[in-house]
């Protein structure tokens, strides 16, 4: 008897997948993205990479509107879409994205797109063990793809779209290319994720956009602007040492000590460094930083800060010289020095041969998948041990390359954090430019990191760059926007 209990569960989840109707239904409403782009070069900011064509999956939802995964759109320059049932391609149009949780919103010229065809619900957060069906295009193949699997964790990730940590559903059903920005659903036939990524050294583990950053993304842009998701900009330490706990009195409670907040973020002028992170939101804080999920075991604590909207005030109690306090705390964006860059051309601007430009992760990235061994080791401990802007730092401005001349001979440096400028601090990649143009002096001395100094004449120095952008082929010698 025990063991027919057991299955019965089982058998039914698989009728409910097996649906032919509930199948037919949600298919009708799951379409083939076709995506022509074109991607800035941050090596070469002046030019721009060759062209690509890939496919995503997508669904139709409210509003005749069509829900994907920001990068299977991004930098898109021509998009076409089209249903299961029907060969056609129709024009579509980015209305919306945020790249920080991985999601876009398309529109489509041809309202007859849409004839045959429903949208499709949101559902709630599943709980682990809860069977998904995904259904998508993925590559080695035409026709509409469904797959079954399970939820095996529900925890905050790394988006690697954005590099930004949000919460995700890992599924033990492979998400392959042409998969990304399709429907995962449960046995009601509701949307419980959109699929955005899966784990290259591991068969058949993949990740989910789950609802609650769904219904974020699509209650934030209800008022048409998008702000997108907050930041406490806190750097903790774990409280799980004894003789810890006994130093800041924290008796039998439990939190985290705050070693860092980062300037101009949600909690810089509301908490100080040491003080004890007990609460947000009523919510206990484990000694690891992590809060109960009901019955979804236990997840990052910042997942509730992520939760409010920008300017939302959340709660925090924290511990300060033993005494609790209650404070609230009006949500802010993310504030960091090394930027990853979307929807913009790279930022550069040319003196003397020399190409200035503004540390990127996008100029990080332009070493592959495996930049933190590639790039230059300054850059990445810069953004590993210390990406957040100071009174000092808006910016980091560095020398990409320098384009070979008589004017420059002599110099060889690149990839050389600047300094200063004719005496002048440089703290923005603007006040690098304005202080070279805006200098009366003869000379521009420019200092970098380590001591070296770089020494051009202002005169000579412009018409080498007319010399230098005609033999390059630039058309502009700066992109400042």
């Amino acid at each position: 008897m025990r063991f027919f209990f057991l299955l019965i569960p089982l058998f039914l989840m698989a009728q409910s997948f097996h649906d032919s109707d509930k199948i037919k239904n949600i298919s009708a409403s799951v379409v083939k993205i076709f995506t022509v782009s074109v991607r800035p070069n941050y090596y070469q900011p002046w030019q721009m990479r060759a062209q690509k064509s890939s496919t995503g999956s997508g669904v139709i939802i409210n509003n005749k509107l069509i829900l994907t995964a920001a990068h299977v759109v991004s930098n898109d320059v021509f998009l076409e879409i089209k249903k299961s049932s029907n060969t056609k391609k129709f024009i579509a149009h980015v209305k919306w994205i945020s790249h920080e949780a991985d999601l876009a919103l398309l529109e489509v010229e041809d309202e007859s797109f849409f004839e045959g065809t429903r949208p499709l619900k949101l559902g709630k957060l599943p709980h682990r063990q809860d069977g998904v069906a995904v259904y998508g295009y993925p590559q080695g193949g035409n026709e509409i793809s469904i797959t079954q699997g399970i939820i095996s964790r529900i925890e905050q990730t790394v988006y690697v779209h954005s590099d930004f940590d949000l919460l995700s559903l890992q599924i033990d059903a492979a998400i392959n290319p042409g998969n990304s920005g399709g429907p995962v659903f449960d046995e009601k036939g509701n949307i419980i994720g959109i699929a955005m990524q899966s784990l290259s050294t591991a068969d058949n583990i993949g990740y989910l956009v789950p609802t609650p950053i769904i219904k974020h993304f699509l209650n934030d842009i209800k008022d048409g602007h998008y702000d997108g998701f907050p930041d406490d900009g806190l750097y903790i330490q774990g409280m799980e040492n004894k003789t810890l706990k006994e130093h800041y009195k924290m008796k039998d409670r439990t939190g985290v000590l705050i070693t860092h907040i980062v300037p101009g973020s949600s909690t810089d002028g509301y908490l100080k460094k040491d003080d004890i992170l007990l609460e947000i939101d009523k919510q206990v804080l484990s000694d690891d930083a992590t809060i109960k999920m009901q019955e979804n075991g236990r997840v990052a604590a910042n997942y509730l800060i992520r939760a409010h909207h920008i300017n939302e005030n959340f709660n925090v109690s924290i511990l300060r010289k033993g005494k609790e306090i209650s404070i609230d705390i009006p949500s802010k964006s993310m504030v960091t020095l090394i930027p990853f860059e979307h929807d913009k051309l790279p930022k550069y601007y040319i003196f003397g041969g020399i190409v200035f430009m503004p540390l990127t992760k996008n100029y990080l990235y332009e070493w592959g998948r495996n930049w933190v061994q590639k790039a230059p080791i300054r850059f990445v401990d810069i953004t590993k041990n210390g990406n957040f802007p100071s009174s000092e730092h808006k910016e980091m401005v560095f020398i990409q390359s320098i384009l070979a001349d008589r004017e420059n001979a002599g110099y060889q440096f690149s990839h050389a954090l600047v300094t200063q400028i004719n005496g002048v601090k440089i703290d923005s990649f603007q006040t690098l430019v304005q202080t070279i143009e805006d200098t009366k002096d003869k000379e521009v001395r420019i200092w970098l990191q380590g001591g070296s100094q770089i020494i051009l004449n202002k005169k000579e120095a412009k018409i080498a760059n007319t010399r230098l952008l005609k033999r390059y082929g630039i058309k502009d010698s700066s992109y400042l926007q």
